[in-house]
Protein backbone atom coordinates (compact mmCIF):
# COMPACT_ATOMS: atom_id res chain seq x y z
CA UNK A 1 0.00 0.00 0.00
CA UNK A 2 0.80 3.31 -1.04
CA UNK A 3 0.78 6.03 1.85
CA UNK A 4 -0.07 9.38 -0.21
CA UNK A 5 0.37 12.71 1.23
CA UNK A 6 -1.43 16.19 0.03
CA UNK A 7 1.44 19.08 0.51
CA UNK A 8 0.59 22.48 0.95
CA UNK A 9 3.50 25.03 1.45
CA UNK A 10 3.52 26.95 4.72
CA UNK A 11 7.39 27.24 4.85
CA UNK A 12 10.91 26.88 4.02
CA UNK A 13 13.26 23.51 3.94
CA UNK A 14 16.29 22.29 2.81
CA UNK A 15 16.82 18.66 2.33
CA UNK A 16 20.52 17.23 1.36
CA UNK A 17 20.61 13.13 0.52
CA UNK A 18 24.37 11.32 0.84
CA UNK A 19 24.68 8.14 -1.73
CA UNK A 20 26.53 5.10 -1.55
CA UNK A 21 27.64 6.01 -5.09
CA UNK A 22 26.25 8.17 -7.86
CA UNK A 23 25.98 5.36 -10.19
CA UNK A 24 22.48 4.16 -11.54
CA UNK A 25 23.00 1.48 -8.82
CA UNK A 26 23.95 3.83 -6.05
CA UNK A 27 21.42 4.26 -3.53
CA UNK A 28 20.93 7.13 -0.38
CA UNK A 29 22.63 6.44 2.62
CA UNK A 30 21.62 9.48 4.58
CA UNK A 31 18.57 12.25 4.79
CA UNK A 32 19.01 15.53 6.06
CA UNK A 33 16.89 18.33 6.31
CA UNK A 34 17.03 22.30 7.77
CA UNK A 35 13.33 23.97 8.63
CA UNK A 36 13.54 27.61 9.02
CA UNK A 37 11.65 28.81 11.65
CA UNK A 38 9.19 32.12 11.45
CA UNK A 39 12.10 33.76 14.24
CA UNK A 40 14.59 32.91 11.78
CA UNK A 41 15.97 30.09 14.16
CA UNK A 42 16.78 26.51 12.09
CA UNK A 43 15.66 22.89 12.98
CA UNK A 44 17.14 20.24 11.75
CA UNK A 45 18.04 16.31 12.36
CA UNK A 46 19.48 13.65 9.80
CA UNK A 47 19.34 10.53 9.76
CA UNK A 48 21.01 7.08 8.39
CA UNK A 49 19.50 4.87 6.02
CA UNK A 50 19.74 1.08 6.69
CA UNK A 51 19.85 -0.03 3.09
CA UNK A 52 16.97 -2.48 1.69
CA UNK A 53 18.40 -6.02 0.57
CA UNK A 54 17.53 -4.60 -2.96
CA UNK A 55 19.82 -2.10 -2.86
CA UNK A 56 22.83 -4.10 -2.26
CA UNK A 57 22.30 -6.73 -4.41
CA UNK A 58 25.09 -4.88 -7.10
CA UNK A 59 28.48 -4.92 -6.13
CA UNK A 60 28.74 -1.81 -7.87
CA UNK A 61 26.43 -0.01 -5.44
CA UNK A 62 28.76 0.77 -2.95
CA UNK A 63 31.38 3.23 -4.00
CA UNK A 64 34.83 3.42 -2.26
CA UNK A 65 35.15 7.00 -3.16
CA UNK A 66 31.46 7.81 -1.66
CA UNK A 67 32.46 6.12 1.80
CA UNK A 68 35.86 8.21 1.96
CA UNK A 69 34.08 11.80 0.92
CA UNK A 70 30.97 11.01 3.13
CA UNK A 71 32.37 8.68 6.08
CA UNK A 72 29.79 6.60 5.70
CA UNK A 73 30.47 2.95 6.12
CA UNK A 74 28.00 0.04 5.51
CA UNK A 75 28.43 -0.81 9.02
CA UNK A 76 27.24 2.46 10.48
CA UNK A 77 24.11 1.89 8.10
CA UNK A 78 23.17 -1.63 9.73
CA UNK A 79 23.99 -0.83 13.16
CA UNK A 80 22.49 2.74 13.30
CA UNK A 81 20.48 3.12 9.88
CA UNK A 82 16.72 3.45 10.24
CA UNK A 83 14.39 1.82 7.69
CA UNK A 84 13.16 3.08 4.46
CA UNK A 85 9.49 4.24 6.57
CA UNK A 86 11.30 5.36 9.71
CA UNK A 87 13.29 7.64 8.17
CA UNK A 88 10.50 9.19 5.63
CA UNK A 89 8.51 9.72 8.57
CA UNK A 90 10.75 11.33 10.24
CA UNK A 91 11.60 13.76 7.66
CA UNK A 92 7.98 14.02 6.17
CA UNK A 93 6.43 15.33 10.11
CA UNK A 94 9.41 17.39 10.05
CA UNK A 95 9.07 19.40 6.81
CA UNK A 96 5.27 19.49 6.94
CA UNK A 97 4.26 22.37 4.84
CA UNK A 98 7.67 23.56 3.86
CA UNK A 99 8.61 24.24 0.44
CA UNK A 100 12.22 22.14 -0.04
CA UNK A 101 15.17 23.07 -1.74
CA UNK A 102 18.25 21.49 -2.42
CA UNK A 103 21.36 22.82 -3.86
CA UNK A 104 21.36 19.14 -5.99
CA UNK A 105 17.95 18.94 -6.92
CA UNK A 106 17.84 16.72 -9.78
CA UNK A 107 20.02 14.29 -7.69
CA UNK A 108 18.46 14.62 -4.43
CA UNK A 109 15.04 14.09 -6.02
CA UNK A 110 16.15 10.91 -7.44
CA UNK A 111 17.57 9.74 -4.28
CA UNK A 112 14.19 10.84 -2.03
CA UNK A 113 12.13 8.85 -4.69
CA UNK A 114 13.94 6.03 -4.30
CA UNK A 115 13.85 6.28 -0.49
CA UNK A 116 9.91 6.93 -0.65
CA UNK A 117 9.65 4.24 -3.27
CA UNK A 118 11.50 1.93 -0.47
CA UNK A 119 9.32 3.26 2.33
CA UNK A 120 5.60 3.36 0.04
CA UNK A 121 5.43 6.74 0.14
CA UNK A 122 3.92 8.68 -2.70
CA UNK A 123 5.52 12.24 -3.17
CA UNK A 124 3.27 13.55 -5.57
CA UNK A 125 2.93 17.48 -5.19
CA UNK A 126 6.19 17.52 -3.49
CA UNK A 127 8.93 19.75 -5.10
CA UNK A 128 12.47 20.32 -4.76
CA UNK A 129 13.51 23.27 -5.75
CA UNK A 130 16.94 25.02 -6.71
CA UNK A 131 17.94 27.43 -3.47
CA UNK A 132 19.01 29.71 -6.52
CA UNK A 133 16.18 31.43 -6.64
CA UNK A 134 16.23 32.23 -2.77
CA UNK A 135 19.74 32.54 -2.30
CA UNK A 136 20.97 33.79 -5.67
CA UNK A 137 24.77 32.32 -6.94
CA UNK A 138 26.58 34.32 -5.15
CA UNK A 139 24.92 33.75 -1.70
CA UNK A 140 25.57 29.63 -2.60
CA UNK A 141 29.14 30.59 -2.31
CA UNK A 142 29.16 31.45 0.89
CA UNK A 143 31.88 29.64 3.49
CA UNK A 144 30.26 28.54 6.01
CA UNK A 145 32.24 26.06 8.49
CA UNK A 146 31.49 22.90 9.47
CA UNK A 147 31.29 19.36 7.90
CA UNK A 148 30.86 18.85 4.17
CA UNK A 149 29.10 16.20 2.55
CA UNK A 150 27.47 14.91 5.76
CA UNK A 151 23.63 15.72 4.95
CA UNK A 152 22.33 17.24 8.53
CA UNK A 153 25.33 19.58 8.47
CA UNK A 154 25.17 20.17 4.37
CA UNK A 155 21.31 21.22 4.89
CA UNK A 156 21.83 23.46 8.02
CA UNK A 157 24.62 25.22 6.05
CA UNK A 158 22.22 25.85 2.94
CA UNK A 159 19.74 27.35 5.42
CA UNK A 160 22.01 29.50 6.68
CA UNK A 161 22.77 30.82 3.35
CA UNK A 162 19.68 31.44 2.81
CA UNK A 163 18.76 33.47 6.19
CA UNK A 164 21.78 35.72 5.67
CA UNK A 165 20.65 36.51 1.61
CA UNK A 166 17.32 37.49 2.99
CA UNK A 167 18.97 39.67 6.00
CA UNK A 168 20.70 41.33 3.05
CA UNK A 169 17.80 41.39 1.00
CA UNK A 170 15.93 43.04 4.61
CA UNK A 171 18.91 45.53 5.05
CA UNK A 172 19.42 46.98 1.43
CA UNK A 173 15.49 47.55 1.32
CA UNK A 174 16.06 49.82 4.12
Amino acid sequence: MVHSLEHTVRGTAFVDLEAAGLGSNGYPTELGWAVVQEDGSIISDSSLIRPPARWTMYANAWSAASERLTGINREMLDRGGLRPIDVMQQFLAAVEGCELFSDEPDFDRHWLGMLAEAALVDLAGWEIGDPKKLIGNDGLKGDLSGPRHRAGPDARRLALLYLRARQRSHFAAL
